[in-house]
Order: structure tokens, then C-alpha cells, then sequence
């Protein structure tokens, strides 16, 4: 492959270059675009890095491999985890009408249009599929103007044949916020992100950001289709998947470490995300026997909290 450029954090406008009909980048560094949205459809994929991505109402995890489709004016943002201090990208953009008003509405189209309708909704697919997907955009730098164009066509088409895609968010995105709110909920985010692992209070966060807390509240559940606790939840439960599946923590540890005030607490909130119990997650996740747990339901923390996030700059893109 050609040299990797750094990544920009400039993202809101998209230029295109005047022999290309779409926006493309291959880009490697910190992530630094903030909570946003553009008009283009975006499909992005990391070739290396991890974190979390919030994409309408949906909030995961990321990790290498992480492949999605988000449609037009879908507010999103993927944020770096501490311990990451790398991210390489792919990212194609392309507008609704970028090969000519009504190309999509084309009878040989149907399944590409359908494709593009659930990305309202952002997208993943299947293992098989994001191995051919990427191989192809992969190979984008190789390509001149002409092959890139039909090797997109190509990327959409296989996309649209994946009978086990499925759509990240449970319903569309909220109304679109205003810039100054839009900045706003931005920073709560990257504060979430910085400071997940310790005591979070939903008042002086709103107050940090010039609101009251009611205010603060209304918006926030309008923008992220829950109120702002189950939010914390989520991500912590998340941040907790990932170190069951990558550490060697013990259960009590991983519940402490990603702020958790009791054992009990911990276990409630995440049968509550996955259905499951953190055990039973780490079996499946890892193929082995858990570390073991030593602390009985009801245990808190005592002293200084145990494992955390590393204090550094939150990222984004």
C-alpha cells in the first residue's frame, strides 16, 4: 500500500477531488473527530485500534475488523480507548446522488437501495462478508479513478447479498441538534469516555456544560433514545465485555475497576445488557475457565479505587 496519511480533524465538510465522485482515505493516528453528522452515506473500517462507537442510539464496542455502513445525517462518533494510542482507517463517502439522481431507484439496484435504507439505522455484517469488503477496500490505493468507482459499486453489491446484516440502532436517529447542543453532548461523551471508571454525577455534567439538569436531561434522552444512567451503564457493561474477553482480571476487579460500587450491582446491570453473567460471557468469549472470584455479591471496594481507565486525552472520529 501507499504511505498512510494522518488522520484529519476536520470532518464536517467532505471534499471530493475533482477526478472522483466519492471521498476516500486510508489514515492512520489519534481519533479526533468529534460527535457529528454529514449528508454522505459512510462505510468505515479498522484495520487496527479499539474503543467505542456510538452510532445514532447505538453504543459499542470496536475493535480491529470493526466494519460498518451509516447512512446520511446519522450523528456518530468513534472514541479511541485509553490503553489505544494508534487507529488506522479506511473510510469511503459517498452522497445519495453521487452516479445521478435516481441510480439506486434502478429495478437491478432493489437489494443496494434496501441496503441503504436499514443504514439509517447503521449497519454490520457478517464475518464472511467483512472479509471480502475489506480485501476489496483494502486494494482502493491500487486502483486508479475508473477501477475505485466499480470496485465501490462492487463493495455495495456484496454488502446487499449479506442475509445476516443487521442494523446497530433499534429505531432511526433523533431529530438533529443544533451545532452549539450538538457540541454540547459532544463533550459529555468525551467525558464519559475519559472518566467512565470513576463517579460519574449526571448534575455537575450538566452544569460543566452551561445547562440545568432538567434541560440537560430532556436533551440527552432526545438525542441518545435513553436517559443518561442507562447510557453510563451500557458503556461501562461494554468497557467490561472487553476486559472479560482481552485480561486475565478477576470478575470482582473488572466490576470495580469500571466503576462499580458493589459485586451485586455489577452482576444485575449485566445480565441486563447481555442476557448472560459475566462468567458465562468470558467462557464464551475466551474458550477458557474464568480466573476465578473471590467476592461475594454485596462486596464494595474499599481504599482507592482499583483497576482504571489510564488518565489521557479522549480521541474521536
Amino acid at each position: 500500500m501507499s504511505q498512510i496519511k494522518p488522520l484529519s480533524a476536520e470532518f464536517e465538510k467532505i471534499v471530493v477531488g475533482g477526478r472522483q465522485s466519492f471521498f476516500w482515505s486510508h489514515a492512520a493516528g489519534r481519533l479526533l473527530k468529534p460527535y457529528h453528522y454529514h449528508p454522505e452515506y459512510e462505510i468505515i473500517y479498522f484495520p487496527e485500534g479499539s474503543g467505542r462507537r456510538l452510532v445514532g442510539t447505538s453504543i459499542a464496542n470496536f475493535r480491529v475488523g470493526d466494519l460498518v455502513l451509516i447512512g446520511p445525517n446519522v450523528p456518530h462518533v468513534w472514541m479511541s480507548a485509553p490503553d489505544c494510542t494508534r487507529c488506522e482507517t479506511i473510510v469511503v463517502q459517498f452522497l445519495p446522488d453521487f452516479l445521478g439522481s435516481g441510480f439506486f431507484d434502478r429495478p437491478e439496484m432493489l437489494a443496494v437501495r434496501e441496503l441503504l435504507q436499514l443504514s439509517l439505522r447503521g449497519v454490520v455484517f457478517s464475518a464472511a462478508v467483512r472479509r471480502d469488503v475489506i480485501a476489496r477496500l483494502e486494494n482502493f490505493d491500487a486502483l486508479n479513478e475508473t477501477d475505485r468507482l466499480l470496485s465501490l459499486l462492487s463493495v455495495l453489491v456484496r454488502m446487499s447479498r449479506d442475509a445476516a446484516a443487521h442494523p446497530l440502532a433499534s429505531g432511526l436517529p433523533r431529530t438533529r441538534l443544533s451545532r452549539g447542543h450538538e457540541q454540547r453532548i459532544d463533550k459529555v461523551f468525551q467525558h464519559l469516555n475519559k472518566h467512565l471508571t470513576e463517579p460519574i454525577s449526571q448534575g455537575q455534567l450538566a452544569r460543566s456544560i452551561g445547562m440545568s439538569p432538567a434541560t440537560f436531561s430532556r436533551l440527552f434522552k432526545r438525542t441518545a433514545g435513553k436517559c443518561f444512567m442507562a447510557v453510563v451503564n451500557e458503556m461501562r457493561i461494554g468497557e467490561a465485555c472487553r476486559r472479560l474477553a482481552e485480561g486475565d482480571q478477576t470478575i470482582a476487579e473488572i466490576a470495580f475497576g469500571c466503576g462499580y460500587e458493589t459485586l451485586s450491582h455489577f452482576n444485575r446491570q449485566f445480565r441486563r445488557f447481555t442476557k448472560t453473567t459475566p462468567r458465562q460471557y468470558r467462557r464464551r468469549a475466551t474458550g477458557a475457565a474464568d480466573a476465578g472470584d473471590h467476592l461475594q455479591p454485596g462486596t464494595r471496594r474499599h481504599g482507592t479505587q482499583m483497576t482504571a481507565y489510564v488518565s489521557r486525552k479522549s480521541n474521536s472520529i
